[in-house]
C-alpha cells in the first residue's frame, strides 16, 4: 500500500542553506530578514525576523513533494480565510510575482517551491502544562476548524497518505520495517483488530478535508493563560477523510506523556471528543467508532517515528521514544478496541 513518490518525501535530503532561505524571501518578497530553521518532517521550515521585529515562516517543500501539494496548503489557507476570517491560523504572504508559491533550484540542482505565511504568537502546547480546560478548548477550536473547511476541496486532499486512518494497514508495512519495535507483536496485533474495522464501518462515515495533525506542536497556547489556544498552524497533512478521525487526531495526541491506560485515558479523550461534538455534532455510527480511531493514531504515531528515526537518523525532527512509553502508548490503545468511549 505504500507507493514509491510517498517514501521518496519520507527521505531526508541534504538541507537548504540558511542563506538561500534569506535570499528568497530577500529577492521573491522584499523581506531582508534573518532565518532560524525549524523542524518538520518533509518540509523545510524558517522563522524569518526582520529588522522591525516582524515574523514570518518560509516552507520549502521537499523536492520529491507533487507541486499539488503544495497548492493544497496555499489553496486551504485562502478558503479558510474566507470561511472564517477571524479563525487563528497562517495567512498567506504572497511573493512580489503575486503567485502563491516561488519556484527555485537548490544547490543540489533539484527544483522546489516554496511559499512564506505569517508567524503565530503563542508557545507550542507541547511545551505547556495539561489541564482539562486545555483539552476542551482544543477540543473547541478543532470544531470550528473542521466547520471552517467544510466544502473545501482539492484533488490532493485525495493523496495516499500514512497518516490517514483509512491506511491504516500501510502502518503494518511501515512496522515490519522497524524490527526493534518495543513489544512489535501487540502493535501489529493492534492493527490487526484495527484495520477491518475501520474498513467495515468507513463507508458509513462522513468525509472532508480536515487538518488530521492536530498535535502539541501545531497548537499554540498563550503563555499567560495555557488553557487558552491561540493558533493552529501546519496544515501538511490535510486530507480528505472521515471527518471522525480528526477529532480522534486531537484526542490521541492531546493525551498527557505520563497518561496512564483505563479512567485517565479515557477521561482525556472524552473531554476533547466531547468538546467537539458540542460544536460540530458527531453521528451515533462516528461516536461508535472513536475508540477504534483514537487507537489507530497512537500506533501510527509510535511506529512512524520509529521508521523514521531508523531510516532516516540525520532528519531532526523526531527523538527517540522510551520504551516504556511505547508499551503505555500500546496498552491505552488496546484497551479502546475494547468498548466505546461515551460523550
Amino acid at each position: 500500500m505504500l507507493n514509491d513518490s510517498w517514501l521518496a518525501t519520507m527521505v531526508a535530503r541534504p538541507p537548504l542553506a540558511i542563506e538561500s532561505a534569506v535570499a528568497l524571501a530577500r529577492e521573491h518578497y522584499g523581506l531582508e530578514a534573518h532565518a532560524i530553521r525549524l523542524s518538520g518532517e518533509r518540509d523545510e521550515n524558517f522563522r524569518l525576523r526582520t529588522a522591525q521585529g516582524a515574523d514570518y515562516l518560509l516552507k520549502v517543500a521537499h523536492a520529491a513533494e507533487d507541486p499539488t501539494v503544495s497548492d493544497l496548503l496555499t489553496a486551504a489557507l485562502e478558503h479558510l480565510r474566507a470561511s472564517d476570517p477571524g479563525l487563528p491560523c497562517p495567512r498567506l504572504i504572497r511573493p512580489s510575482a503575486g503567485a502563491c508559491h516561488v519556484r527555485f533550484t537548490d544547490g543540489t540542482g533539484a527544483e522546489r517551491r516554496a511559499c512564506v505565511l505569517t508567524y503565530l504568537p503563542g508557545r507550542p502546547l507541547g511545551g505547556a502544562s495539561r489541564s482539562p480546560r486545555q483539552r476542551v478548548a482544543c477540543g473547541r477550536i478543532a470544531a470550528r476548524l473542521s466547520n471552517a473547511l467544510h466544502g473545501f476541496e482539492h484533488p490532493a486532499a485525495r493523496r495516499p497518505l500514512i497518516w490517514d486512518a483509512r491506511h491504516a494497514a500501510a502502518v503494518a508495512e511501515l512496522l515490519a520495517q522497524v524490527p526493534g519495535f518495543p513489544d512489535r507483536a501487540c502493535a501489529a496485533e493492534i492493527l490487526g483488530r484495527v484495520v477491518p474495522h475501520i474498513a467495515s464501518h468507513w463507508p458509513r462515515l462522513r468525509q472532508q478535508v480536515v487538518h488530521n495533525d492536530l498535535n502539541p506542536l501545531n497548537i499554540l497556547v498563550d503563555p499567560a493563560d495555557e488553557a487558552r489556544v491561540t493558533g493552529v498552524i501546519d496544515f501538511g497533512d490535510m486530507v480528505h477523510t472521515a471527518l471522525v478521525a480528526d477529532v480522534a487526531v486531537a484526542a490521541a495526541e492531546l493525551l498527557p506523556e505520563a497518561c496512564a491506560a483505563g479512567v485517565e485515558a479515557r477521561v482525556c479523550i472524552r473531554e476533547v471528543a466531547l468538546a467537539y461534538h458540542e460544536c460540530a455534532p458527531l453521528l451515533p455510527q462516528e461516536r461508535a467508532l472513536l475508540g477504534t480511531l483514537v487507537a489507530a493514531r497512537l500506533v501510527t504515531s509510535l511506529v512512524v517515528q520509529e521508521w523514521h528515526l531508523l531510516h532516516n537518523p540525520s532528519g531532526g525532527h523526531y527523538t527517540a521514544l522510551d520504551a516504556a512509553f511505547i508499551r503505555a502508548r500500546l496498552e491505552i490503545a488496546a484497551e479502546l478496541l475494547c468498548g466505546e468511549i461515551e460523550l
